[in-house]
């Protein structure tokens, strides 16, 4: 039998709607913020920066509306089944977005302080990368909106294709590095080896919503220990020698 049904108190309702809601706009302000990023790594634009930092209290206050309707949901209403489930993962959920905001801020920040230009091939690599994430936040609203477990679950398999860019572009710069650079090169490629790694950590963010996504419709929980990228293994073994 559905776990899905009408509550007989229609405020009840409407707690689970606003939960749901104040979610979905949170992580639409997230993928805006990764759109935005992408035009601050294309075109270094001091005014997308400030678009990006400009919002980042928003995500903060969305954050704290989405604790402060959790609280008084399980308070006044002690949710059970698929609404417990509901309202729970709705904290998990709002503290990966969270995350992914200040993922988007960090990467912003890390581009407006660079030392040189990136040489054009490994800027068009990267603004892949964050298409990548970008098309992923909007695939996981995409499922969180219409709680379908197979559009999470492609997402999560998805994640496999940001963790593939990241390490191709990952290669290209350790290249880049081995050709003796000039000091300012360096910190330049150091920085964006931040970045593209903070990307990689997004798309596991995502996929950690997929997840949630999943538990909430069924109840089982899906979430799995993701293993080190091939890039990380080579740079352990590397520093172990």
């Amino acid at each position: 039998m559905s776990e899905y049904k009408e509550h007989i108190v229609k405020s009840f309702d409407d707690d689970i709607e606003n939960i749901n809601q104040l979610t979905t706009q949170m992580a639409t302000l997230v993928e805006e913020q990764f759109k935005l990023l992408y035009h601050v790594i294309d075109t270094a634009s001091p005014a997308t920066i400030e678009d990006i930092l400009e919002n980042e209290p928003r995500l903060d206050q969305y954050d704290a509306e989405i604790r402060d309707a959790v609280i008084t949901i399980i308070t006044l209403r002690a949710p059970i089944a698929i609404d417990l489930r509901a309202t729970l993962t709705a904290l998990r959920i709002s503290t990966d977005l969270e995350r992914l905001g200040d993922y988007a801020k960090n990467i912003a920040m890390r581009v407006a302080a660079l030392e040189t230009v990136p040489d054009t091939n490994i800027k068009n690599d990267i603004l892949r990368l964050v298409t990548l994430v970008q098309t992923q936040m909007k695939d996981v609203i995409d499922a969180y909106i219409s709680k379908d477990t197979k559009k999470a679950e492609l997402v999560r398999k998805n994640d496999l294709i940001i963790d593939e860019k990241y390490n191709l572009v990952y290669d290209i710069i350790v290249d880049q590095i081995k050709d003796k650079v000039s000091k300012l090169k360096l910190l330049t490629y150091t920085k964006l080896l931040f970045a593209i790694k903070t990307l990689e950590r997004a798309g596991d963010h995502i996929c950690n919503i997929a997840e949630e996504i999943h538990f909430i419709v069924t109840g089982d929980d899906i979430s799995t220990t993701k293993k080190p990228s091939q890039s990380i293994e080579k740079s352990l073994e590397g520093s172990n020698k």
